[in-house]
């Protein structure tokens, strides 16, 4: 369903609020869930721009493989 980085990463954004919710009480529980779901749809989109960043990549445009790793001033 989700996956693993995804819910790592919601949690780190609510962790704070489940902090407050959970030990001080200081927010009820239904409020750190909604935001808890909230977190969800937004650690994912994040994680996925990150992922398509990291794997998709540019092609080469030039012809010699030699000149691909070559500086240009």
């Amino acid at each position: 369903m989700f996956r693993r980085s995804v819910l790592i990463v919601a949690f780190l954004f609510c962790a704070p609020v489940l902090w407050a919710a959970l030990v001080d009480g200081s927010v009820t529980l239904e409020s750190a869930g909604i935001r808890f779901l909230i977190a969800l749809p937004v650690a994912g989109i994040l994680v996925g721009l990150v992922r398509y960043a990291s794997t998709h990549r540019a092609p080469a445009s030039a012809e010699d493989p030699t000149e691909q790793h070559a500086h240009r001033p």
